[in-house]
């Protein structure tokens, strides 16, 4: 990113009464714990707030990420240029059957908002780490099934114009483990959910079954973003990974989970380099013996072109 843009960044920034934080250290806020820092970091807590900050990148004409729960991503080591976002703009409306959520607020918390109100359907968000922005953006899923079952529609924010418009299911373009917002730029802000009636009881127990079944079979002691590969068509990820003999292939400071083969854990003060060249090589390797390309789950953000802080490149 040029100075020059940096500097109009921080200076519409000031104008604007806004905060950001310089060369703000991102692995602490993800899942994975690995990459280097954001040039400009902010954190909104509320959805006037995120629409502030989208509206000021857009006005100063730097890139922007949006980072949820920091789940699903590996930043580089390099970092990410330009403004981050963190977006913590949380908010809950029950009306009926129907939810209506803020991108930020946590997967986790809405089930169990939806537990509490009596309302059956969103039980497999629960193995779900992210926040409802990611999840939508990712049609992310569990158990069988994904958000598209759920979704009502969607308002997005788009930077061609920097307004917000409302998107019907059917407009959002969900496929497995795809959405429209991949692809169009277009920001997450809310979502409306349309759940159905259950007993209490009934549905806590499901959720709770969900939690056993994670807890049991996926590394969560551990540092990992989640699952690395999308499930081929009839198969699974984890299965061809452990039959290629990858289950705890380790390079430099990331390893092949010994738990679940379709996650990569990392050392402390790993890098983010090493998850990717081991991802590339277990793709290499499946593909080799089974002939399935594997697909990428994760998302790799960031300045990954370029020389990491502190590097001897």
């Amino acid at each position: 990113m040029t100075a020059a843009l940096i500097d109009q960044l921080d200076r519409l920034a000031e104008e604007r009464g806004i905060t950001l934080q310089p060369d703000a250290a991102l692995a602490p806020l993800t899942t994975l714990r690995v990459g280097g820092p954001a040039e400009r970091l902010a954190t909104p807590r509320s959805r006037d707030d995120l629409l502030a900050l989208l509206a000021l990148a857009r006005d100063a004409r730097v890139p922007f990420t949006v980072l949820g729960n920091g789940s699903d991503v590996v930043v580089a080591d390099a970092g990410i240029p330009g403004l981050v976002i963190r977006n913590r703009a949380r908010g809950i409306e029950v009306d009926g059957e129907r939810v209506t959520v803020e991108s930020g607020t946590p997967m986790a918390g809405l089930v169990k908002r939806c537990v509490a109100e009596g309302l059956a359907g969103l039980d497999f968000g629960i193995s779900i780490p992210g926040s409802l922005g990611g999840a939508i953006w990712a049609n992310a899923g569990a158990h069988g099934r994904e958000m598209a079952a759920v979704v009502e529609s969607v308002e997005a924010w788009d930077p061609a114009d920097g307004a917000i418009h409302s998107l019907d299911a059917p407009d959002c373009a969900f496929g497995y483990r795809e959405s429209r917002f991949k692809h169009s730029g277009e920001i997450v802000v809310s979502a409306s959910l349309r759940l159905g009636r259950g007993e209490q009881a009934a549905i806590a127990a499901l959720v709770a079954g969900h939690q056993a079944q994670r807890l049991a079979t996926q590394p969560l002691a551990d540092q990992n973003a989640g699952s690395v590969f999308r499930n081929p068509p009839g198969d699974y990820a984890g299965r061809l990974i452990e039959a290629a003999g990858l289950k705890g292939f380790r390079l430099g400071s990331a390893q092949v989970s010994t738990r679940h083969a379709n996650f990569i854990v990392t050392d402390p003060n790993g890098r983010a380099g090493d998850v990717r060249l081991l991802g590339d090589r277990v793709r290499q390797s499946v593909a080799e013996r089974f002939g399935v390309p594997l697909q990428y789950e994760i998302e790799f953000i960031g300045a990954w072109d370029a020389t990491p802080p502190g590097s001897d490149a």
